[in-house]
């Protein structure tokens, strides 16, 4: 059980939330079911309410369409609770509550005092109850709520300090449960994932989970329960893809950007567990020289990242897997082609939207840099040693007595990088010792007469590194991004196939949003929506996006410059008829900027490189020479 201080969320999201009346979903009387034939099947939905029920009544409202004529052989279970309030009459916060699902509604077979659904003995009971009063042939578990990637783990229960099922808790309470289920499902974020899978193997014979953030519109359990009446002898696999269709269909019709379903056979666990271990060894033994973990770091610089990657939206640290591998393979060719050939056989069935085109279907843990590693919390969840060790070697101080750390120390203590610029546009980095560098990118700062600070606007990773001399070079190109024709901050989070995603900071309300904007290689920006991030101290990753309408007003934020974890608030910008923000590469406003190198080293450390001036004037982008 993880428990997480609710008092350190911000205020703005510590909203009390008040119970809304709504027509009868609960009834009193058990229904005559009709006749069946065919095997038996026993769905047990594990109903976490959270902030989905609190704040945009996404419980309640799958709840309302669950008026199922099931036939004898399918039943359906639903336990509810993990919300402070709900918007379903007859379900109450104080208590849990099981449920089966029959043709005029939901009927109530059973009431306890409330427990957190974070702790692995309240599902466990849940399953043990369920399986008890309807023994079947086939069993699916569903948990419905939030997750958090192989960290944060999956069921925040808002009534209990945003506790959560951990994996080892989730394994737990599977292993004491004692029945091997047909399907394990996540209804939720960032589940599909190699340590999760590693998690539930022993328990069942297949997952089927979201790898990147949840569509918000989530599972269409109508359809699913209709599909299990109608086609009770249908395989696992069937019934799986049919839950991956029926995600697809209708983040298609609710305009949804995120999708990355998949399906994944827990038999073949074992051998992607030890794949990872056997490519987690070989990058492992690149620390045996500076210039291979140089290249290896570099590399993994590469892979699409999942859920949150910023500052402002929190991290969730997975990526993808089979890209993990694909992208290491020029260094460790075997070893990446095994875990390639693993992720290929384990997953046996994906649906991607656009902007997952080539992920592999299954996350692993891959820290962004060195501040937003868990790595003490990883051990507990790792799915071998050899990749704890991986981990621990790239992002702690544990492995300082390797050559290549050794190395790196000794050339740290007198590195220096060191940028100059001339009026012809031209901004080149130098570095006494470059080969401690594993990214570099170019961050502009706009100067605001009224706070008299220098605010971040944008880092350009258009960088042409020079081996010959060491140097990294930048071109001025005298446009920067804006939206609506204001300089907003904009975060590159992600670099999936033919996409380059970004955030933009904001708030809209009392909510702290980013928005999510494409832009395809050679072609223009895509807003996909606002999303809501992840806890900082939940690792919690909020559902979907939503999209902006006529009326809604933004506020960018802006972090100051050398002013760690300040930010202040620039005007607002209003959706207009349209609809839509509109995000395109201009010509600064008039004003003074700043820009300066970022550069990350091959240990996770962040440096900057000192500043060089632009003046904006009607038009022309000006670089002052140093």
């Amino acid at each position: 059980m993880k428990r997480r201080l609710f008092a350190y969320l911000s205020p703005l999201l510590a909203a009390v939330f008040i119970v809304s009346g709504c027509g009868r979903v609960v009834v009193q009387n058990e229904t005559a079911r009709r006749s069946s034939s065919g095997d038996t099947w026993t769905v047990m939905m594990y109903m976490c309410g959270s902030t989905l029920e609190e704040a945009d009544e996404g419980a309640s409202d799958v709840l309302r369409s669950l008026n199922c004529d099931l036939p004898e052989n399918i039943n359906v279970v639903i336990e509810t609770g993990g919300s402070r309030s709900w918007h379903t009459e007859d379900i109450y916060p104080d208590y849990i509550q099981d449920f089966v699902v029959q043709s005029n509604g939901i009927r109530m077979i059973n009431q306890q005092g409330a427990m957190s659904m974070g702790d692995k003995d309240t599902l466990c009971s849940f399953i043990k109850r369920s399986s008890k009063a309807y023994p079947a042939k086939h069993y699916m578990t569903v948990i419905w709520d939030h997750g958090g990637g192989a960290v944060g783990g999956v069921a925040y229960d808002s009534k209990y300090e945003f506790d959560s099922l951990s994996l080892p808790e989730l394994s737990g309470a599977l292993t004491e449960a004692g029945i091997k289920q047909d399907i394990i499902g996540f209804d939720s974020s960032l589940t599909s994932n190699i340590e999760t899978a590693e998690a539930v193997s022993l328990y069942a014979d297949y997952m089927v989970a979201s790898e990147d953030v949840m569509p918000a519109s989530g599972w269409d359990y109508k359809s699913l329960f209709t599909y299990l009446a109608d086609n009770p002898q249908s395989s696992a696999v069937d019934v799986c893809k049919k839950i991956c269709d029926d995600v697809a269909a209708r983040a298609e019709d609710e305009n949804e950007t995120f999708l990355s379903m998949a399906v994944t056979d827990l038999s073949k666990q074992t051998m992607l567990s030890l794949a990872v271990d056997g490519a987690a060894q070989a990058m492992s033994a690149c620390d045996a020289d500076i210039y291979a973990k140089r290249k290896l770091e570099n590399l993994l610089t590469r892979p699409g990242h999942l859920g949150g990657n910023s500052r402002w939206e929190g991290y969730s640290n997975m990526v993808d897997a089979r890209q993990f591998a694909s992208f290491t393979r020029s260094l460790v060719a075997s070893p990446s082609d095994n875990l390639m050939a693993a992720v290929d056989e384990a997953v046996v069935y994906t649906r991607m939207g656009k902007y997952h085109e080539g992920f592999g279907g299954i996350g692993v843990y891959l820290p962004s840099d060195r501040s937003a590693a868990n790595t003490d919390q990883y051990g507990a969840v790792a799915t071998s040693a050899g990749y704890t060790e991986f981990i621990e070697r790239s992002f702690t101080d544990k492995y300082s007595d390797s050559p290549a750390h050794m190395s790196y120390n000794e050339l740290m203590a007198d590195n220096a990088f060191t940028a100059t610029s001339d009026l012809n546009g031209s901004f080149v980095l130098s570095a006494v010792h470059p080969e401690v560098i594993k990214n570099v990118g170019v961050s502009y700062y706009m100067y605001n007469k009224t706070d008299q600070k220098y605010f971040y606007i944008y880092t350009d990773y258009d960088v042409t590194y020079k081996p010959a001399d060491g140097t990294y070079q930048y071109t001025v190109k005298g446009k920067l991004p804006q939206t609506n024709g204001k300089n907003v901050s904009m975060q590159l989070v992600s670099r999936n196939n033919g996409y380059s995603i970004y955030s933009i900071p904001v708030t809209m309300g009392s909510d702290l949003c980013s928005i999510r904007v494409a832009k395809a290689d050679g072609g223009g920006y895509t807003v996909m929506g606002l999303w809501k991030g992840v806890g900082k101290f939940t690792a919690m990753a909020e559902r979907g996006v939503t999209k902006l309408k006529l009326g809604d007003v933004v506020t960018p934020v802006y972090e100051v410059f050398n002013e760690a974890n300040r930010y202040i608030e620039g005007r607002d910008i209003r959706i207009g008829l349209t609809g839509k923000l509109k995000v395109e590469d201009k010509r600064p406003a008039d004003g003074t900027y700043i820009m300066v190198y970022s550069i990350e080293d091959i240990y996770g450390n962040m440096h900057q490189s000192n500043a060089a001036t632009i003046t904006s004037t009607k038009g022309s982008f000006r670089l002052s020479s140093n």
